[in-house]
């Protein structure tokens, strides 16, 4: 009974949490609070560390305690909570989001809410994961495009795609918020523990993004590199042949991608993207910085995999051509929540014979098909996340098919199909699921069709009867 009162209570507590951030993006943009929330949380969920090893360029829990306590409090906690980002030598300038805040501290209603957070945060147990919590939130309620946040469904059915060694080097080069490092980083702990650390290396245009990345990252106990600034990866490119696996959500459809001559006149490998849309771009971009042996994960809109434009198909053609498709998992709608624009999961790899990165089925001039559309759970009545069931299935399916673990791979109706690259080109190159993987009815059991032909049967007798009656009816008018 204790344990349900402490539990009831530590709700209560949770609830003035999030009642004080909802008002603070009443005092200011949903941006700037949720930015000033996280970094609250960050410093909470850092307060351990901090007894034992001090960070000395940003501030205490306790010290932010004391601020919002009246305490001390010359310095605004706005202005002390922008001290919690990347050291200054790794910026390239201020991103436009920390000026806000830097802006906001003259606000005494602003600095006000924002006490009553940290003094509401003060006493929930350091247990719950808040910083993962509120990037969650603000994409819910707040996000437009969701360039800082991917669903931790997505980043961890993804990092186990991929399944990454210990010795990787991993790379995202979109890297937002960081989920995608984060996953991947927990998938190698999850395995044999050797000793050893994948290098992180993640990459944005956007600086507040880098910021929450290594925010994440470290109350999570990871090191990744996250660049010395901003970079805008798409139009400068990445170090060629360099990483063992990529893992990205880059924007779907990017329109106005090939707005210089630089990439217009790139050697694409596999052709020049479509104008207006750069998800060729980014893939090629990607495949580009693979090693020998290197694999990635692609999270594109699904009109990348069928889409009927000739510079499409051909590179389709060309990419299935290399061998450098592994597989296509057609995800559930609507688990996106800006956008209701339909994606796939691409999995690429440079080497697909038997070898350790790979596994141990050599799946050379095939390509691994999954339709997981119907493994949507709908946690709310317009909101749908893809099932824990559904992301554990397509997780075995890609492990047995590359030959990972136990299972043996089968096809399976309705759900995978291992098809060749002879077949796939039969069908112009199209790589959407659903074109290779259908359900076909069941056939009816013998009693069933012994059931109906009876019925069917009596229907025909009724009718002759009927017909009768009505013969005689006529006969006697």
């Amino acid at each position: 009974m204790s344990g349900t009162r402490t539990a009831v209570a530590e709700g209560h507590r949770l609830t003035k949490v999030w009642d004080a951030v909802d008002g603070l993006t009443g005092l200011v943009s949903p941006l700037v609070a949720y930015h000033l929330a996280l970094r609250v949380f960050f410093l909470h969920g850092l307060r351990k560390m901090q007894e034992a090893d001090p960070a000395p360029s940003w501030p205490t829990w306790e010290s932010l305690v004391a601020r919002a306590g009246g305490q001390g409090a010359r310095q605004p906690l706005a202005q002390l909570l922008s001290e919690v980002r990347l050291p200054e030598e790794n910026l390239q300038g201020r991103s436009r989001s920390t000026e806000d805040i830097v802006s906001l501290s003259p606000s005494p209603a602003a600095e006000r809410q924002l006490g009553a957070l940290v003094l509401a945060l003060d006493s929930v147990d350091e247990s719950h994961d808040l910083f993962e919590d509120c990037l969650e939130r603000f994409s819910t309620r707040h996000g437009v495009r969701g360039e800082y946040y991917t669903a931790r469904a997505i980043t961890e059915l993804m990092a186990s795609m991929l399944a990454p060694l210990e010795t990787d080097r991993i790379l995202d080069p979109v890297c937002g918020s960081g989920g995608f490092l984060v996953a991947a980083a927990q998938h190698v702990a999850a395995g044999p523990v050797t000793g050893h650390s994948p290098a992180l290396h993640g990459l944005d245009v956007n600086n507040e993004a880098r910021h929450l990345a290594m925010m994440r990252l470290v109350l999570h106990g990871f090191d990744a590199d996250i660049g010395l600034g901003p970079v805008d990866t798409l139009h400068n490119g990445l170090a060629p042949s360099s990483f063992d696996v990529v893992l990205a959500n880059p924007p779907f459809n990017m329109p106005n991608w090939d707005y210089n001559d630089k990439l217009r006149n790139h050697p694409w490998a596999y052709g020049l993207p479509p104008k207006g849309n750069a998800n060729f771009a980014w893939l090629q971009r990607i495949l580009e910085t693979l090693n020998a042996t290197g694999r990635a994960g692609v999270l594109l809109a699904a009109g990348a995999a069928t889409g009927s434009r000739v510079g499409e198909r051909l590179i389709r053609q060309r990419l299935l051509e290399d061998d450098v498709v592994a597989a296509i998992v057609a995800l559930p709608g609507k688990i996106f929540r800006h956008t209701k624009t339909a994606a796939c999961v691409w999995l690429l790899s440079k080497d697909k014979s038997a070898n350790p990165p790979w596994g141990r089925n050599p799946r050379q001039q095939h390509v691994l098909f999954i339709d997981a559309g119907r493994t949507a759970e709908r946690i709310a009545s317009r909101q749908h996340v893809l099932s824990q069931a559904g992301a554990d299935r397509i997780h075995r399916t890609v492990s047995a098919w590359r030959g990972i673990g136990a299972e043996a791979y089968k096809d399976q109706e309705g759900w995978c199909r291992s098809v060749t690259l002879e077949e796939i080109a039969a069908r112009n190159h199209d790589l959407l699921p659903t074109r290779y993987v259908k359900t076909i009815a069941p056939k009816p059991q013998s009693t069933e069709i012994e059931a109906l032909t009876r019925e069917l049967y009596g229907h025909f007798d009724q009718a002759t009867q009927l017909e009768r009656r009505l013969r005689e009816l006529l006969e006697k008018g």
